[in-house]
């Protein structure tokens, strides 16, 4: 069992005690009512963190200005207390402390009234944002004033003030962003006026006892842009004002993959950041940024780096990660992936609210709550298949107190998971395997591996609920001249069922196809991508996307997209692409051009006299969100 005698070590932010070091930062769930107010489903959401074990809740930004921007917290006027002063209190029945994010202004990208410190364009949006005028900073620190006062007729414990992720207060501390001759622009203490402005009213308004905590980007990771020297000096200025607390994360606007990390980032990245920062003040130093093993947190205490730890997407998977590791259970954490499942969901059009991949409850609390209580009748159910939906079947029919027989046609469980970490950088997908897994076990769900399911063999075994997860099969094209030579199939190559040459051309250009592309590229293999959609990995969130051509590029994969016509030859390829013909020559093609639900065995178990689900890939191809949430949503039923 490990000791944690950092993590769970009394903590002080200001005035405020703090029950040990564990976070929840800052996050957009997009649950809250499109005008600005608290939705029951945020009560659940934030409520089932507080209860989960972690020292201090931050509530998602809010906005006091008087604009209400739809889908997010409005703090514009006194009318918002009564809904804050419930989710403050939902917080606190849960035994944590409830602080909220206050944000002046979203700067460039800002939907109502684009503004910067300087006249500057958006690299996502396009939009020139105009120059914040001198005039219109004294009624944006008084809103923000009456903001931080309504915060604390509300119940809150703190404050944050969002000075990061290339919002205002952090385009008025850049440089890049910054070119102002006035007293807010120039030296870097003159950058910072506004950020210590925002400070002081907001202390003013909150008095001694609740204090504040300035969000920072201290390195935004673009040439010439703010960075750690800088930093260095606004943590001082900031300690000086009276801040009570500094929260470091990194990456702005242009180097959105800092901002909103995925699991190509490697786990806390922004731990150098805080631990700079930290020597240069006294006040508490938090840190946030792909922070998902309560063991990692504690070494990061231990070695001085940081004095309290943002587990963010971390709770979003397992809310009771605090209390799990505090009772000696790590292996029973449900960790986070770090898939970024969750940002794509409330970014990428079109936007809805927050789903995690490996925890379906997540902002369905109360509907897990009523769900998972006991089946009126104990039945017999059987799972076919040990993938993900499988696998999360089983568990919520058991949890249920059913009697589950889980059969898989392969020799371990695991489904695609198993190809999912092969590629490079896919490591964190293990955790979603063990975890499950262990809790099949836990659940004592009896498992049989090298099961192939007929539908005479699902008869004789005569069960009161049939719940099939069997997957898809890859999907074979209609391709001209594919009888001259056969392509071999993605999974097949992953697996290390299929060898190939020296030279690849990967068909299909998705997600998976990059992926397959990146894998034999690292093994010192000449690839080349095909694909007929203008972009690569285009069903990703555009930074990931982004990311991930990035990371082709330098493992020397060639591509070609927006590719019109395609001809396999005895050679190759004959492709189409930009009006110009091209041949490609490869010892190896490989299909990853997506899958097809495997729906045979659900036809032939139709009609048999008992109940019959499906979930995951053989109901739908899609990703692990849908499977893992379709398995669960399946065994709720019966």
């Amino acid at each position: 069992m490990i000791h944690f005698e950092k993590l769970f070590e009394l903590g002080r932010i200001g005035r405020l005690q703090l029950k040990n070091r564990i976070i929840m930062p800052p996050m957009v769930p997009r649950y809250v009512n499109q005008d600005g107010s608290i939705s029951e489903r945020m009560l659940d959401y934030y409520g089932e963190r507080a209860r989960g074990g972690c020292a201090m809740v931050i509530i998602e930004s809010s906005y006091p200005r008087g604009d209400v921007y739809p889908g997010r917290i409005f703090l514009g006027n006194d009318q918002a207390i009564p809904g804050l002063k419930m989710l403050a209190g939902a917080i606190h029945a849960g035994g944590a402390k409830a602080c909220i994010q206050l944000n002046p202004h979203r700067g460039r990208a800002d939907e109502i009234d684009p503004a910067s410190a300087s006249e500057a364009v958006h690299p996502q949006t396009g939009i020139k944002a105009r120059a914040l005028g001198l005039e219109e900073i004294p009624r944006l620190l008084s809103e923000f004033g009456q903001g931080a006062r309504r915060a604390k007729e509300a119940g809150f414990d703190s404050v944050m003030i969002h000075g990061g992720s290339g919002y205002l207060v952090s385009e008025f501390l850049s440089p890049r962003t910054n070119r102002r001759t006035d007293g807010y622009g120039g030296s870097v203490e003159k950058r910072a006026r506004l950020a210590l402005d925002l400070l002081t009213v907001s202390k003013q308004a909150l008095g001694p006892d609740i204090p504040v905590i300035f969000r920072m980007t201290a390195d935004e990771k673009v040439e010439g842009g703010f960075g750690l020297e800088e930093a260095r000096i606004t943590a001082r200025l900031l300690e000086e004002a009276g801040a009570d607390a500094i929260d470091i994360i990194s990456g702005v606007a242009e180097t959105v993959e800092y901002v909103n990390a995925n699991m190509y980032v490697p786990r806390g990245f922004n731990v150098p950041l805080a631990q700079a920062i930290k020597k240069e003040v006294k006040i508490p130093v938090s840190v946030a940024g792909n922070i998902n093993d309560p063991q990692f947190a504690e070494e990061i205490l231990r070695e001085g780096k940081a004095d309290f730890i943002d587990f963010g997407r971390a709770l979003i998977a397992d809310p009771h990660l605090p209390n799990k590791a505090k009772a000696g259970k790590g292996a029973e954490i449900r960790k986070c992936i770090l898939c970024s499942r969750c940002i794509e969901s409330i970014l990428k059009p079109p936007v809805g609210p927050l789903v995690c991949s490996v925890t379906p409850a997540a902002g369905r609390e109360k509907e897990f709550e009523l769900a998972l209580k006991p089946a009126l009748r104990k039945k017999k159910v059987l799972v076919i298949g040990g993938g993900p939906a499988g696998l999360e079947a089983a568990i919520i029919a058991a949890q249920r107190g059913h009697d589950v027989t889980l059969w898989e046609a392969a020799d371990r469980l695991g489904g695609q998971l198993l190809l999912a970490i092969i590629p490079p950088g896919k490591e964190e997908v293990r955790n979603l395997i063990d975890y499950l897994q262990l809790q099949v076990q836990q659940m004592k769900v009896t498992v049989k591996t090298g099961e192939t399911a007929t539908a005479e063999k699902v008869s004789r075994f005569s069960p009161d609920a049939v719940i099939l997860a069997i997957g898809s099969k890859p999907l074979i094209p209609a391709m001209k001249g594919i009888e001259r030579k056969k392509p071999l199939i993605n999974r097949d190559v992953l697996s290390g069922k299929s060898a190939t040459g020296k030279s690849v051309i990967v068909i299909g250009g998705g997600f998976i196809g990059c992926e397959t592309a990146e894998f034999l590229a690292e093994k010192g293999k000449e690839v080349t991508i095909v694909e007929i959609l203008p972009e690569l990995a285009s069903e990703l969130y555009y930074a990931y996307a982004h990311q991930m051509v990035g990371r082709l590029k330098e493992r020397g994969v060639k591509f070609f997209t927006g590719v019109k016509e395609e001809e396999i030859t005895e050679k190759g390829m004959d492709i189409t692409a930009d009006g110009k013909k091209i041949s490609l020559v490869a010892e190896d093609l490989i299909l990853a051009t997506g899958s097809l639900a495997e729906q045979s065995l659900y036809e032939s178990l139709q009609g048999k006299g008992f109940a019959l689900y499906q979930a995951g890939d053989c109901l739908r191809a899609a990703r692990i969100y849908e499977a893992v949430s379709q398995g669960a949503e399946a065994a709720m039923k019966i």
